[in-house]
């Protein structure tokens, strides 16, 4: 079965976190395509473009067609945010301590 995963323009190390969560697993993904966000991704597997790994949240909104399975065991994957060191925006503070409360 193929894979549809997320562009490296859009999602940089997308690709190798794939690869290495497969390979733990014992095989290598074929992917056939790539999307640049994340609905796109979405409809590729709705069409039966393939298959894919995706993040725990996508499945609050509604995917005709895309059935969800858990990976077991459980995958993680880093995240990062870039920025500027001298940025002290309140809207960034608080964005920040959004992000870190949901990745704990």
């Amino acid at each position: 079965m193929f894979f549809v995963g997320m562009s490296e323009k859009t999602h940089p190390g997308f690709r190798d976190w794939l690869n290495g969560t497969c390979q733990q697993a014992g095989f290598t993904p074929r992917v056939l395509q790539d999307a640049e966000l994340e609905p796109a991704l979405m409809t590729f597997v709705a069409e039966g473009l393939g298959v894919t790994l995706a993040r725990e949240h996508i499945k609050k909104v509604p995917h005709p067609g895309v059935a969800f399975r858990p990976l077991a065991p459980r995958s993680r994957a880093t995240i990062a945010l870039p920025g500027t060191g001298n940025n002290d925006s309140r809207a960034l503070q608080q964005y920040i301590e959004i992000v870190k409360g949901l990745a704990s």
